[in-house]
């Protein structure tokens, strides 16, 4: 007599984050700042899970409390936000919704001063309180997150050609967003930065940098520039939107003592011998 396969459930957590996932890919609607929320906590703990964090406590507390100087600036909803170190040499950040925004240490050794650091912060904020990945979740909505559905719902692991199909409909989150999208973020960030006591000209700078950086290190900037097309164009409209601003940058903060403390203590852990 043959054994039925067996069958293990999926997590309560996981079939609430599910069923939000099917209500907005089977119907397209709004998504409230609860259910945003319960979203961001399911896939920021995929992404926990998958990615190697550096969880030095000084470094991840300075990390979250430059952070949250910002979101004070920025995001008036009571969204909790956590900021994670990523321990990879490559100079990229990204946001999930609810406020979940994951920094790899290449970007923090690339950002030379605090206001560098600080537009990249105030970009991916933006992202959120703008609800850019919210919209790509809308877009890019139907076969492949509903398989994704189905395996979370299953409580069993895809295969690898089901894998596949899964990747290329559930990206939504992770896809580069459109230049509308690009523009908005850079355009909050250069609003945010004055507001916290920041120059923003920092967000035109790292800009520049990373141009003069793609030719003598490619290898290090393929993943940011696949995800933040950076162009002349974008440091023109950057410089442009800071002209608007009409403030003193001479009173503005170019750097800060903490912010290169933080650095150097992440640039040490980077060089450090790993087991």
């Amino acid at each position: 007599m043959t054994r039925a396969p067996s069958r293990t459930l999926a997590r309560p957590g996981r079939l609430v984050g599910a069923a939000l996932l099917l209500a907005l890919a089977a119907c397209g609607g709004d998504v409230g700042l609860d259910e945003e929320a319960q979203l961001g906590a399911e896939y920021a703990a995929q992404v926990k899970a998958e990615v190697p964090l550096i969880n030095d406590p000084a470094a991840v507390a300075t990390l979250n409390r430059m952070g949250d100087e910002l979101v004070a600036r920025a995001d008036s909803t009571g969204r909790e936000y956590t900021f994670y170190l990523v321990d990879s040499p490559e100079v990229n950040a990204f946001a999930i919704p609810g406020g979940h925004i994951f920094v790899n240490r290449g970007l923090i050794e690339t950002a030379d001063q605090h206001s560098e650091f600080a537009g990249v912060l105030g970009h991916e904020i933006a992202h959120v309180t703008e609800r850019h990945g919210i919209e790509q979740m809308k877009k890019q909505r139907g076969a492949g997150t509903l398989v994704t559905l189905v395996y979370v719902l299953l409580g069993r692991e895809p295969g690898v050609v089901e894998q596949v199909a899964i990747q290329a409909g559930g990206s939504a989150l992770f896809a580069k967003y459109g230049r509308e999208a690009e523009r908005e973020a850079d355009m909050r960030a250069v609003q945010t930065l004055p507001a916290a006591g920041y120059d923003p000209e920092g967000v035109a700078t790292f800009f520049e940098d990373l141009l003069k950086q793609q030719a003598s290190e490619p290898g290090l900037l393929d993943t940011w520039f696949a995800s933040h097309p950076t162009s002349q164009e974008r440091v023109r409209n950057a410089r442009t939107m800071i002209r608007t601003l009409n403030v003193d940058q001479a009173r503005l903060k170019d750097d800060t003592p903490e912010y290169q403390a933080f650095r150097k203590h992440v640039l040490q852990m980077g060089t450090r011998a790993r087991p």
